[in-house]
């Protein structure tokens, strides 16, 4: 098991300076679209220590390179299958939804363990849906 890990990089600041004119209340006439960067996610899942956690480990890239990874633990309880079922959907799909926010790009898929899948059911969908 590897310690909690954060992402590394950061959104581009020149990026989002250039488009802070749009959102600011006195905007001058200019078209507001942000490119956004096409990019990938490996999605691993699998209970830790013992059974009291489970971990999650997200992985970006774009078609080529890895970018960027993270890795959190989740409070794990077998007992009450449903809610952590939604707790780890609602880790990954808040943190994939954060990244994508910050660095301005969009997810065009994502690879699931089968690990995760058996836990989480619901995930692919809830995924496909956004």
């Amino acid at each position: 098991m590897a310690p909690p890990h954060q992402f590394q990089s950061h959104g581009s600041e020149a990026l989002r300076r250039r488009l802070s004119s749009v959102v600011a209340a006195k905007r001058p006439n200019v078209a507001g679209f942000a490119s956004l960067t096409p990019m990938w996610a490996g999605i691993a899942g699998t209970v830790v220590n013992n059974g009291t956690s489970f971990e999650v480990a997200i992985s970006v890239h774009d078609s080529v390179y890895n970018t960027n990874f993270a890795s959190a633990l989740v409070p794990y309880d077998a007992t009450e299958p449903n809610a952590q079922s939604e707790a780890i959907e609602k880790h990954v799909i808040s943190t994939i939804c954060k990244f994508s926010t910050e660095h301005l790009c969009k997810f065009l898929g994502a690879g699931v363990t089968l690990s995760l899948l058996k836990e989480v059911r619901a995930i692919l969908i809830r995924q496909l849906r956004r």
